[in-house]
């Protein structure tokens, strides 16, 4: 098994860390890797958790449950099976990569957390896409 370009924190004494997944891919123009960790974070004083999306090269993103609750309430509403949230990078004529990081839900509850994940080639065109989904905690 091949170890993963990026990992989870490691326990501390306020907090513990779950991995729930980790994907990466190649992005040729750049020469580089995307590397991402999904992991739940759990607070260990309170008890509260959340789950995080630490990234190689793009910024990280925070799943509160609580928000995560209102927003897939709104989206089953909606008919919408997921929302995406963080800042990720949307394809353009100009601009061949996306990263989405997405909520699904299923009976207006969080059910999974997908990052879809589409780099380039050398010329600049997509390559092919690439999906991690795990399962909310909760």
């Amino acid at each position: 098994m091949t170890k993963p370009l990026i990992e989870a924190p490691t326990d501390d004494s306020s907090h513990t860390y779950q991995t729930l997944g980790s994907i990466d891919a190649y992005d040729a123009p750049l020469n580089c890797d995307y590397a991402f960790v999904v992991f739940k974070e759990t607070d260990r004083g309170s008890n509260e958790w959340r789950v995080r999306i630490r990234s190689s090269q793009t910024t990280g993103v925070v799943f509160e449950p609580a928000m995560m609750q209102g927003k897939a309430r709104e989206a089953g509403a909606q008919g919408k099976p997921f929302f995406t949230w963080g800042a990720g990078i949307e394809p353009s004529a100009s601009e061949a990569r996306q990263i989405e990081y997405r909520v699904h839900q299923t009976g207006g509850r969080p059910s999974e957390i997908e990052i879809v994940l589409r780099l380039r080639k050398f010329d600049g065109t997509p390559d092919e896409a690439k999906s991690l989904r795990v399962k909310w905690p909760g």
